[in-house]
């Protein structure tokens, strides 16, 4: 039964995440992305924008051993739009076959993020508070939008316009803040999947760190979801962030591996082949 619960929340956390990839159909930025959500994978890819934050297969199912026509057939937007792009897995969950063509493909591993869920019934979390002279608040307006979106962009290195999806222009995601006086100093993002709500982009300024604001304003959002009706939390963590949400109370369930394309992938996506023997089978 133990085992049988990981498989099922870190099926939450997979199934969160793509629901938040699947959202970003409905922002309105130029160019719009694609959502193509099948019942055995969902692929969002971003015309124009090789980003590979706005590009990305995951949730990945086949009823038997994986062929490399298959996996042609998903990545073929990525190979006709020239677009780098990311494949996630929950590892141990993925079809057989599928980390060996992904490796053939000239895809790598770039480790894997921990997998977590927290159970929000009955949830009270002791934690230390911040100093006094933070204030916690969901961002409402464009200067409090762009101070978190400044905070997750320093923090995470991220392109502005490209995390400005994920943070700010997306209808479905609710943006958080912490000040510490007038200096904005810690940011996250949520976003509701039914009665889950996904974390992410929890992001603490330089100067301000081991405060204990990041904690409270993930606190703050999590209070927000439990009287909006939320039941359970997910989100995936670094090695870094894991000890911060296990004194929260989130709990380990997986590990969702996130691989990218290796130099000479990322080459050929970028330029084509250059000869016909490099001709990809499924090329376009």
């Amino acid at each position: 039964m133990a085992l049988e619960r990981l498989a099922r929340n870190a099926r939450t956390v997979e199934e969160a995440w793509a629901a938040a990839w699947a959202s970003l159909g409905a922002v309105p930025d130029a160019p719009r992305t694609v959502v193509d959500d099948l019942p055995d994978y969902l692929r969002v890819y971003t015309p124009d924008t090789p980003e590979m934050l706005l590009n990305l297969v995951m949730r990945y199912a086949a009823p038997g051993l994986v062929t490399v026509e298959a996996i042609e057939q998903v990545i073929a937007p990525y190979r006709r739009n020239r677009l780098p792009f990311q494949w996630w897995l929950t590892a141990g969950m993925e079809p057989p076959g599928l980390r060996e063509h992904l490796r053939s493909l000239g895809m790598q591993c770039w480790g894997g993020s921990t997998s977590m869920t927290l159970e929000l019934e009955d949830w009270q979390p002791a934690y230390p508070q911040a100093p006094a002279e933070v204030r916690l608040l969901r961002a409402t307006g464009p200067d409090e939008n762009a101070d978190a979106l400044r905070i997750i962009c320093d923090v995470f290195f991220l392109p502005w316009q490209a995390t400005a999806r994920w943070a700010t222009t997306n209808p479905a995601f609710a943006v958080y803040l912490a000040r510490w006086g007038a200096r904005p100093v810690a940011a996250l993002t949520t976003m509701r999947r039914d009665d889950v709500l996904l974390v992410f982009n929890v992001a603490t300024a330089s100067g301000a760190r081991r405060r204990g604001i990041a904690g409270n304003l993930v606190i703050h959002a999590l209070q927000d979801a439990q009287v909006a009706g939320c039941t359970q939390a997910a989100l995936t963590a670094t090695p870094e962030a894991r000890r911060l949400y296990e004194e929260l109370g989130f709990r380990a369930c997986g590990t969702m591996e996130q691989w990218a394309p290796g130099y000479r992938l990322q080459q050929m996506l970028a330029q084509g082949p250059r000869t016909p023997l490099e001709r990809p089978v499924g090329w376009e």
